[in-house]
This record gives structure tokens, C-alpha cells and sequence, in this order.
């Protein structure tokens, strides 16, 4: 790392975040306190100080809080340009209809305004813990002390890769400049993005040695805090962004300079970086399986007498509901997923009048991504061959005639009619996606003759009326709620989960790509990069890559090529992760703006029968128009007035 530089700091800075309405340890704040010698005066003192440093963690799926909670073309939720219907507007769908801005930066947390944590504040913090937390003699075991300052590197570690990922090159905030500072010490500069990858992963390895492992966390105390299997997934995370088209040499960059005249991204791609994130995701897959991680697999209890459609089904749900599951890897416990899980679950209860429970599924699937999830055989539906010779492909969007038999039974209302689009689908789409006319299994009703369904027609329980707290696109989200949440006509409960920030599918899924980007389809680590996206699919219910494009694909060499494997792994990313805010972040790296320019659709909402219901139509009545500017958000402006060392990101 060639250049470090640092910021002014007070000395009276023992700072709160800005509270997300959880009930989390480690939002726990020194009050009251004078000096920084009083804060590490005593080992109690100390460890408040260090749960103030976490307590600047970004709230990972919050939907008010993360932009990649609906910041991209997964989710779509209505708007009203009068005021007249509007019951929740969450501030990631503003990003998603670009109305980003320079002036006043939504989730800017370079400064902690406008929905962004203060990164830098919290960065400072963990400086100031660091320096002092040798100094505490009162009632500190040197273990436990020795753990404190690893957890404080991870958290400064953490912090500037987040800001990393949003702004492109930052400054690196190492130490903190003292009150007797000069004007010119504390202008910074940005510094460019290999060495702040390079600071940031060296950071990351010098706490690992100290964290404990995952096995060590206690649950009912410490959920949530950094571990070695943390650290070593983020690093992996890094080492993928690091190697991505977006910043790997990407020469809309290349006159990105300073006013020094530094450049601040590679001038050049280094095919290099592939092979760094094999390893780094290797390695971390390696460590997590050490300590026992593995994909959940899990049936749910309730369902052990029910049919095998309903067992996979609780499943591939319960991967996020059951909470610190043996997949999980890192969970966001910084806020309360009540409101998430309130506003993903639609109503699946006949009731006599117009409103029932307070469920409000306006948080909600675009058709697009509808669209996305593979056919029944594990292909996508318009390269099915199965598909293409019954016109179903063609006749997606219109209404079968026939109403489902068989073991259709299990996901389709018996003697109900849904499109084509909802049939022959991959457990995946049944598992994550309500449908009008879908089987909703769970949710306090565990057998088949008890098993409620979905009916989004308008003036029935999922649909539009009474006209407040609606679907705009005529689905729902069953993912991100738990399959042993309960629901009545009047009310509803929800069971608490973390949030998944990393889980092992996630970092097969990081491995998959690295190595097929680094080798091809054939290359030294091609045998294990399958296995680990086949592990993923079986679990799915899904055969192999190869034999399913081979045996069910108009296209059956896909997988043998790097641009075929690319475009099937990105797509079983998407799909595996859907609704996870990965696919924000994806589609950036992979400079994939442009996807976020479809116009978002879904049904005709206010249709009262289903010849009238089922009419695509666009959901948002302006054009969206994401270009390069939008790969990173803005400085905001008043920042570079007080700062002339700082560059403004490209296009803005």
C-alpha cells in the first residue's frame, strides 16, 4: 500500500447510530461520556465503545435502509405522483427509478445522510478503539482483549469496502490526525482501487488469526459479530469485485485521474485477478466446510407426512427462515425484519368484506423476473425444448384451458386456471414466487386439505382492493418471510430471522464464476466448480448443468464454453439469491446497467376475471433510464466545495 491518510478527528465523538428499530446488542452506546480516557477506563467501558463500532454497520436487508433492497429490476412497489394510495414508498424504489441526485445523495454514507450510515464516522471510531484499547488495565483478560482488536480491524475493514463498492476509490482512513492538524493534512485524496483492495484484505488477514470461529459465537449473545468464516467470505467477496469487468481495467475509467494526476482505476485488465479470487474463494469454502458449514437440506418438521412437493417447498424456504441455519454464514441482526416480512406476505384468507389482516405485499416480483427462474427440467423456459414444441413458450402469457392434475395439485388450486408462465416450473419459482392461483403451503396451514392459495384477481384477498397496501405487479414475495409464520383473517406473526449477508450457496455460486472466467469450462478446477453448482441445483431438485442443457436445451453446448458457462452461472446466481440484494451489486460489477432499463411489468391489476387480469402491462408510467454515471453513486457536492482533493465519479 503506497499512500495513507488521515482525518481530523474531536475528541468528543462517542457517536450512536442512527437506531433501525431492533432490538440488537450491539447497538449499545456509551452515554455520557467525557474522554476518551474515561471510555477505556475499564473493561466494561471498552466493550460498549466497541459495540458503538458496530453499531455503523449498514442494516443488510432493510427495506428502507439498503439500496439493494429494491434498488434494482427484482422488486417494483406503486406510486403515486398525487399523493392519493400511497401507504409505504421505501426509499431504495427511488433509486430504482434513478432518482439519484448530487445535491443530496440517497443512502450517502460518505456522510450518514439521507438513509446512509457515516461510514467514515464509524471507520474513525474503530481508529480511536484501537489506539486506546491497549491502555485498558481494569478487569481486561489479555484474550479477550486480543479478540476486541481483531473485531475492530474486521469492522475498519468492512467499512471501506462498503464505501469500496459504492463509490469506486476512496481515501484510506488508517489513523486519525490529531486536533493540531493542518488545513492541508486533512484534505484528503482518493487513492486508487488496487491499493485500496490490497489495504483492505491485508487489514482482513490480520484480524482473521484473532477471531474466533464460528463455532465459538455464542448465539444468544454475540450473533452477529465477526468471525474467522466471515472474514474469509469477505475477503472472497472483494477479490470477485476486484476481478469484475466493472473495475478491472474497464476503460470508460481510464481517464479517471486526480488532480495529482493519479489515475484511480487500472489502467489495464489482469486476467490475474481471476485467479487471486479462485483462490480466495477457495479458500473460503475450504474454512467453512472445516467448521461444518453446509447447504441446508433440512424438511421441515411439519411437513415429514405431506407430499415431497410440500417438503421441498419448506426446504428451499426455510434456507432463509430458519434462523443461524448450518448455510448461513454472516446475518444482519441490526434491525427488525417484522416490517420486511409485514410487507413481502400476501393475504391467502377469504374473509366476508373488503380488508383483513394488516399483511401489505407491496414489496413485490417484477414479471421479468418471473421469467428468470428455469423451467420444471432446469433450463431457461425459452431454450426448453419441451417448451418450444408445445407453444407454451409462445402461449406463456395466455390462460390454459386445462386446470391442473396430477401433482399440479400441489401448486396450482385444483379447478382453478392460471397462464401457462405458472406451469412446468422449477421448485425454485414455486418455493420464492406467489401467484394467483398458487398453493400458498405453510403459514400455519401444513397439510394439503388445509393448504390456502393466492387469488390476485381485484376485489379478491391478494388483489388490489380494497386499493391500499397492494401488489402493483400481481405477485408476491415468499421468500423473505418464514414458512413457519402464522396467518389468520385479522392477524398475522412472524418468526425473527438474520437476514442473510453471506450464505455457503452464495460463495459456491463467487467460486463458480471466478473459476470459469479464470479457466473455462475445462480448466484444472472445472470438476469442483461444477460439483459445487450441481450441489446447488440438486438441492433445488434440479438435475446437472450439463445433462440438463444436453438432454432438455435448444441449445445443449452451452456449458462447454466460457460465454456459456458465464451466462448459466449468472443466471443461477440470480435465481438462487433473488430477492437477497446481490443482484444490485451483480449487475454493476458485471457492468450490466442497462438491465435495470426494462420497463418493469406485471399483470393488469385492477382486471376482476382473468381474461381481464391477465394483460401484461408496465407498472411505471415514466421511462427509466440507467447510464454509466449510475455504476457508482455520487459525492455529494458540498463535499467536493470543502474538499478540492476530492474528484467527482464518473458522469456526474
Amino acid at each position: 500500500m503506497n499512500r495513507i491518510f488521515k482525518f481530523k478527528i474531536a475528541l468528543l465523538l462517542m457517536i450512536m447510530a442512527s437506531g433501525f428499530g431492533a432490538c440488537d446488542y450491539l447497538e449499545i452506546a456509551p452515554d455520557n461520556v467525557p474522554t476518551i480516557e474515561y471510555a477505556f477506563n475499564n473493561r466494561y467501558n471498552a466493550q460498549r465503545y466497541l459495540y458503538t463500532c458496530y453499531s455503523f454497520r449498514p442494516a443488510i436487508g432493510d427495506l428502507d435502509y439498503d439500496p439493494a433492497m429494491g434498488g434494482a429490476d427484482e422488486t417494483w412497489q406503486y406510486i403515486s405522483y398525487s399523493g392519493f394510495n400511497i401507504y409505504r414508498t421505501f426509499a431504495p424504489a427511488r433509486v430504482a427509478r434513478n432518482e439519484q441526485t448530487v445535491t443530496e445523495p440517497l443512502f450517502n454514507h460518505w456522510d450518514g445522510r439521507n438513509y446512509g450510515q457515516a461510514l467514515w464516522t464509524g471507520i474513525r471510531n474503530c481508529n480511536i478503539f484501537l489506539d486506546n484499547i491497549p491502555n485498558v488495565k481494569v478487569d481486561m483478560i489479555e484474550t479477550e482483549r486480543t479478540r476486541w482488536i481483531a473485531e475492530a480491524k474486521f469492522l475498519k475493514a468492512y467499512y471501506h469496502w462498503y464505501l469500496l463498492r459504492m463509490y469506486g476509490p476512496i481515501p484510506i482512513m488508517d489513523v486519525n490526525l490529531p486536533i493540531s492538524a493542518s488545513v492541508s493534512e486533512v484534505k484528503v485524496w482518493r487513492q486508487p482501487i488496487d491499493d485500496v483492495v490490497e489495504y483492505i484484505i491485508s487489514l482482513l488477514n490480520d484480524a482473521i488469526p484473532d477471531l474466533p470461529n464460528a463455532s465459538e459465537i455464542m448465539e444468544s449473545s454475540e450473533a452477529g459479530r465477526a468471525d474467522k468464516l466471515i472474514a474469509y467470505t469477505l475477503i472472497a467477496d472483494i477479490r470477485l469485485w476486484a476481478a469484475s469487468p466493472l473495475v478491472n481495467g474497464n476503460s470508460r475509467y481510464r481517464n479517471m485521474v486526480d488532480n495529482r494526476g493519479v489515475a484511480l482505476f487500472p489502467q489495464s485488465e489482469d486476467p490475474n485477478k481471476w485467479a487471486l479470487a479462485v483462490q480466495a474463494c477457495d479458500s473460503a469454502i475450504i474454512k467453512c466446510e472445516e467448521q461444518r458449514k453446509e447447504l441446508y437440506t433440512q424438511v421441515e418438521a411439519h411437513t415429514l407426512t405431506q407430499h415431497p412437493v410440500f417438503q421441498l417447498q419448506s426446504t428451499l424456504r426455510q434456507v432463509i427462515g430458519d434462523r443461524w441455519n448450518s448455510e448461513l454464514i454472516w446475518g444482519s441482526t441490526n434491525y427488525s425484519n417484522s416490517t420486511l416480512q409485514q410487507y413481502v406476505t400476501p393475504r391467502i384468507l377469504q374473509r366476508n368484506g373488503n380488508y383483513m389482516n394488516d399483511l401489505m405485499p407491496v414489496w413485490v416480483p417484477t414479471l421479468k423476473m418471473v421469467e428468470l427462474f428455469y423451467s420444471s427440467r432446469g433450463v431457461p423456459i425459452d431454450e426448453d425444448t419441451e417448451w418450444r414444441d408445445n407453444s407454451w413458450y409462445i402461449d406463456r402469457y395466455n390462460i390454459r384451458p386445462e386446470t391442473p392434475t396430477g401433482d399440479e395439485v400441489y401448486l396450482i388450486k385444483q379447478a382453478e386456471k392460471t397462464v401457462y408462465l405458472h406451469y412446468n416450473r422449477e421448485p425454485r419459482f414455486y418455493a420464492d414466487i406467489a401467484f394467483d392461483k398458487g398453493i400458498y403451503f405453510g403459514n400455519g396451514y401444513y397439510t394439503f386439505a388445509t393448504a390456502q392459495y393466492c387469488n390476485f384477481l381485484n376485489t379478491q384477498w391478494s388483489g388490489f382492493n380494497p386499493g391500499t397496501g397492494y401488489s402493483v405487479t400481481g405477485y408476491a414475495t415468499k421468500k423473505l418471510h418464514g414458512f413457519t409464520n402464522s396467518q389468520t383473517a385479522t392477524t398475522h406473526t412472524v418468526e425473527y430471522f438474520p437476514f442473510p449477508i453471506y450464505r455457503l450457496a452464495d460463495l459456491y455460486l463467487m467460486y463458480a464464476e471466478a473459476v470459469n472466467e479464470a479457466e473455462g469450462p475445462d480448466g484444472p478446477n472445472s470438476a469442483k466448480m461444477f460439483a459445487y453448482l450441481n450441489e446447488i441445483r440438486q438441492r433445488a431438485g434440479l438435475e446437472d448443468v450439463k445433462e440438463s442443457w444436453r438432454k432438455y436445451s435448444t441449445k445443449p453446448e452451452k456449458p462447454n464454453s466460457k460465454e456459456g458457462l458465464r451466462e448459466i452461472i449468472r443466471r443461477e446466481r440470480t435465481i438462487e439469491l433473488m430477492f437477497e440484494g446481490k443482484r444490485f451489486w451483480d449487475l454493476r460489477r458485471w457492468d450490466k446497467i442497462d438491465e435495470l432499463n426494462d420497463q418493469p411489468k406485471g399483470w393488469k391489476i385492477e382486471g376482476e376475471t382473468p381474461d381481464d387480469f391477465y394483460k401484461v402491462s408496465r407498472v411505471y408510467d415514466r421511462v427509466i433510464s440507467f447510464t454509466a454515471k449510475d455504476y457508482f453513486f455520487p459525492i455529494r457536492e458540498y463535499d467536493l466545495y470543502v474538499n478540492d482533493n476530492l474528484v467527482q465519479n464518473y458522469g456526474w
